[in-house]
């Protein structure tokens, strides 16, 4: 269902009419002016619920395709649990939203339960002040405790403290230096190897998401006014930040990566060409290489097969590598501001966390010097 006609726009003086004569067409507004859905069907209801709430453009920050893929799995699982327990939209009521909710915590660990609550609450809240329920059903969501930090939610009975999700420097260091013998093709093997490489680099020295790698250009790369090279990444929420490129060798596997598909190495700001994309032997009359870009998915593999072939946790993900980062810079006293910056924290308490709990496995040190005389 489209709200808004699509011939319709803010230039044209009749745009609110059109809009207004549209949704009083669907029977979408009431006689107060209010948007109201009481009349909808299920179908009808979901997919205004994510026009308006999930896809809204008009709130200036575009979603990532990882944020509106997890919106989908959570949808779906939503909609599958429906659909086992025979239930309706329409017929949702507080012994379904608790039922639901015991569901969601029975089944999934604390951190994608919270997820998952909370989108069925943002559906329920919309659905509430749409007058599609006439009451306020979210209020009964109880959602899980979640651990502050960067924690795994995989305890097992005899565990009593939780796993950060983070790798050791050595363990991290051994990880990429097997993405490039993870390369098993003859075709193209260089290019597929000095990728790998690359990738290692950005994953341990940069914190960057691998959301955020995979949309890198050839010119999110420039010099400052040193002769430094730094990258621009563009983060949550649109949200800019600035990382340095901070060793040669990390320098020098960009250029050869660059060089190896005989493409210029000169750093070119205004190239929008992805940096990482499908390496296939797709050939037409313009272009050598298919360049669509690099899927997140396509990271996740070779995080997964190094973790395994090394025989590390198999939980082990691309995110791992970004916690690493933090704390690595904050254990050598790079400033709680600085890193909060690098890694684009929009609270500089998100990055604290993970300086209070080096602190607390500096304990000994602490107390070493501490003599009680008896």
């Amino acid at each position: 269902m489209n709200l808004i006609p699509k011939q319709s726009s803010l230039q044209d003086r009749d745009y609110v009419h059109k809009l207004r004569m549209s949704m009083e067409k669907n029977g979408l507004l009431n006689e107060r002016g209010e948007l109201d859905l009481s009349s909808c069907s299920d179908r009808e209801f979901l997919e205004i619920f994510f026009l308006e709430e999930i896809n809204n453009e008009d709130r200036g920050k575009p979603l990532s395709p990882q944020t509106l893929k997890a919106y989908r799995t959570d949808a779906q699982t939503l909609l599958s649990f429906m659909e086992d327990y025979q239930i309706t939209f329409k017929g949702i009521g507080f012994p379904e939203v608790r039922m639901y909710n015991r569901y969601i915590n029975e089944k999934y660990a604390a951190r994608s339960a919270a997820r998952k609550l909370n989108f069925f609450r943002r559906l329920l809240a919309f659905g509430y002040k749409t007058h599609f329920y006439k009451g306020p059903l979210y209020e009964w969501i109880k959602k899980p405790a979640i651990k502050k930090g960067h924690y795994s939610d995989l305890l097992s009975e005899t565990q009593t403290y939780s796993q950060v999700r983070e790798l050791s420097q050595q363990d991290a260091e051994e990880l990429i230096g097997l993405f490039s013998k993870l390369v098993k093709q003859k075709a193209y093997r260089v290019q597929r190897t000095k990728r790998n490489e690359l990738l290692g680099h950005l994953l341990y020295k940069t914190g960057m998401r691998a959301s955020e790698i995979v949309s890198l250009n050839w010119g999110s790369f420039r010099y400052n006014r040193r002769g430094e090279v730094n990258i621009d990444v563009i983060g949550k929420g649109n949200k800019q930040r600035t990382i340095p490129v901070i060793d040669d060798r990390f320098l020098n596997a960009l250029f050869e990566y660059r060089r190896s598909f005989e493409e210029s190495a000169e750093i070119d700001p205004y190239d929008r060409s992805p940096l990482f994309f499908s390496i296939r032997t797709y050939y037409n009359e313009e272009t050598r290489f298919h360049k669509k870009r690099m899927s997140y998915k396509n990271i996740y593999h070779i995080v997964k097969t190094a973790a395994k072939y090394a025989e590390k946790n198999p939980h082990i993900s691309p995110h791992w590598f970004r916690h690493t980062y933090i704390t690595t810079l904050l254990e050598n006293d790079v400033p709680l501001s600085v890193v909060k910056q690098l890694a684009g924290h929009e609270d500089i308490s998100t990055t604290n966390v993970y300086l209070e709990r080096i602190e607390k496995e500096k304990l000994h040190d602490h107390l070493s010097h501490v003599r009680f005389g008896v």
